[in-house]
């Protein structure tokens, strides 16, 4: 081969390699910066609660949630190396406490904007007078006057004042108490860190160690003060009674009498947190973290915190009014998870569709709402009834005054919104704008029923225009039987088209194809158009009988023969061709054989 050739066969190489590489990156899809959504808990997962914000971490992630729901729910990934052993929360900031695969203690401080909730990059810089050793011996953090405590196996760290205090061991080992099981603490008066005495549990154990005269080094009673039914697996204060989580849920300790009792309303054991008059628990059976108002007789759960998103169904196969079961006001909550009250209303109240929540032992039935002011939520089914859509004698509509604007909402109350306007021209035939402004369509409109919401009378309607059949709702006195239909022109009937032989055509109360079905047609069957033959509309409506229906367009023709008719034909020409052509071949066969029998 020449030179010039293996040249020439080079270039062609790099120039198709070149258009390749081209395509590849014309077909590449470009880094896009999108929101990080929020993760699910783990079983891994620690918790911390703010006055504001709680944040909990899942694997190496780490998220903060506002309480209140007023901010989207922000989760940094790979915020922190190692597994996580704990966290706090301040005001302002978030320390999680991380070990690695060889044991290596790691703290990671984060700032986050309380407003936004966003968190920034976190930093392993330790705290003023703590080591790397000291560091590794911890086991624990708190929050005290909005600043970290490091609990260690031997002292615990106040990160404000850069000191050691309340060291557990005293000048005798054997009469010592370690920290490096603690499953939870708290302090119980004074008003700094040093002057307070401080209340822990480990295992089956209470310990109380009493702040005396010689300073921080009062002894541990090593036999604790309380011994409990069960280890223990966290513990807070509650206003002035101690709170502790055991092995079957949670109960209170009584200081004064030295007792404890356990609590109903919780029955699984869990690290907790108090803010405010409530209490947390992350229960690791449903990977949540769970909030309980706080009485003299329990725990009463009303909400939930999984980073679940309770986004709003978007399915309204349902939109009837619903009333309370005993009359009085319906209640709308969150979500079927979170029971906090979104609104309460003693009518106008709209289902929109049925939801099932499933706990992992039971099945809870729920109707989405939405209220005549636009609030959103779910009501228990139990707790509510539905009204029905009441019928309307006739099945095909139009607007009552011709020239007018007649709107239609997307639900039955105004303020939902107007989703078209509905007139009709000098034959009758129903005109659709979807704005003022907007093209006219045309339209076959039909009336499901009726139903009353906010003191009015509303009409569900069907348009539909094309392929799209919009489902809204007017004022039922501005709606009524369609008693002048347009021109059907030159195609007055059409026949139906099933497409292959043996299947019927189906004919609909309604342009949908949920609707009743009011009768099954076979093929060729004629029918009378009610407006003129669009074939690129999504529905056609007839007659049939003594009412009016809707077909699905592809399944009619206003031609003469239908596509099996047509199909038929074709077959029988085919045929016919087949016969013809064997026919010859056969007689020219024996042509050639006479002719051969006649020469021997």
């Amino acid at each position: 081969m020449s030179i010039g050739r293996k040249i020439s066969i080079l270039l062609v190489l790099m120039l198709a390699a070149a258009l390749l590489l081209g395509a590849l990156l014309c077909f590449m899809p470009s880094a896009t910066a999108e929101k990080v959504a929020p993760v699910l808990l783990s079983a891994d997962t620690v918790f911390a609660v703010s006055p504001t914000h709680l944040a909990y971490t899942s694997g190496s992630s780490l998220s903060v949630v506002d309480l209140s729901y007023n901010k989207d729910p922000f989760t940094l990934p790979n915020a922190f190396d190692g597994t996580a052993a704990d966290i706090a929360i301040t005001s302002d900031k978030i320390a999680v406490l991380s070990y690695s695969a060889n044991d290596t203690r790691i703290l990671t401080t984060f700032s986050y904007d309380k407003d936004s909730g966003v968190i920034e990059s976190g930093s392993t810089a330790l705290p003023n007078g703590f080591s790397q050793e000291a560091l590794n011996d911890s086991i624990m953090l708190g929050v005290f006057d909005n600043a970290f405590i490091i609990v260690a196996r031997t002292r615990i760290f106040n990160t404000a004042s850069a000191a050691f205090t309340y060291s557990a061991l005293t000048e005798n080992p054997d009469n010592a108490v370690y920290y490096d099981s603690m499953t939870g603490f708290c302090l119980l008066s004074g008003d700094s860190f040093g002057d307070n005495d401080l209340l822990f549990a480990k295992g089956e154990t209470l310990y109380r160690y009493s702040v005396g005269g010689s300073g921080y080094d009062t002894p541990i009673d090593p036999n604790g003060v309380l011994d409990m039914p069960s280890s223990s697996y966290g513990m807070a204060k509650f206003k002035d009674t101690i709170l502790i989580s055991v092995e079957n849920g949670v109960g209170r300790y009584d200081v004064e009498e030295n007792s404890f009792s356990l609590l109903p309303g919780i029955s699984y054991s869990s690290a907790i947190e108090v803010q405010g008059d409530h209490l947390y628990a992350f229960d690791k059976a449903s990977l949540a973290i769970k909030r309980y108002t706080v009485s003299e007789s329990g725990f009463t759960y009303n909400k939930c915190y999984d980073a679940e998103e309770y986004l709003a169904p978007q399915t309204h196969d349902i939109v009837l009014p619903l009333q309370a079961q005993d009359g009085g006001e319906v209640v709308l909550y969150r979500s079927p998870r979170d029971l906090e009250i979104t609104a309460r209303a003693h009518g106008g109240v709209i289902a929109l569709t049925r939801v099932e929540y499933d706990d992992g032992a039971n099945k809870y039935a729920y109707y989405y709402c939405v209220t005549q002011a636009g609030e959103y939520g779910y009501v228990p089914e139990s707790a509510g009834t539905l009204a029905q859509l009441s019928p309307l004698s006739y099945s095909a509509a139009q607007p009552l005054h011709a020239a007018a604007q007649t709107p239609v909402y997307a639900l039955p109350f105004e303020q939902s919104g107007v989703i078209a306007l509905l007139s009709a021209d000098e034959n009758g035939s129903v005109l659709l704008k979807k704005s003022a402004d907007g093209e006219a369509l045309h339209v076959l409109l039909s009336a499901a029923g009726t139903l009353s919401a906010g003191g009015n009378t509303w009409c569900k309607v069907y348009m539909a225009a094309g392929e799209e059949v919009l489902t809204g709702y007017a004022d039922a006195r501005l709606i009524s039987p369609y008693t002048a239909f347009s021109p059907a022109g030159v195609n007055d009937f059409c026949r139906t088209n099933a497409g292959r032989a043996g299947v019927y055509v189906s004919l609909y109360s309604q342009p949908d194809e949920k609707a009743e079905v009011v009768a099954e047609l076979p093929d060729n069957t004629e029918l009378m158009l009610v407006s003129a033959y669009d074939e690129n509309s999504l529905w056609t409506c007839v007659y049939y009988e003594d009412s009016v229906a809707y077909v699905l367009t592809e399944n009619i023709t206003v031609n003469t023969l239908t596509a099996v008719q047509i199909t038929l034909i074709v077959v029988l020409c085919v045929l016919a061709v087949l016969g013809v052509t064997l026919a010859v071949v056969i007689g020219i066969k024996r042509k050639k054989k006479r002719e051969q029998n006649e020469e021997t």
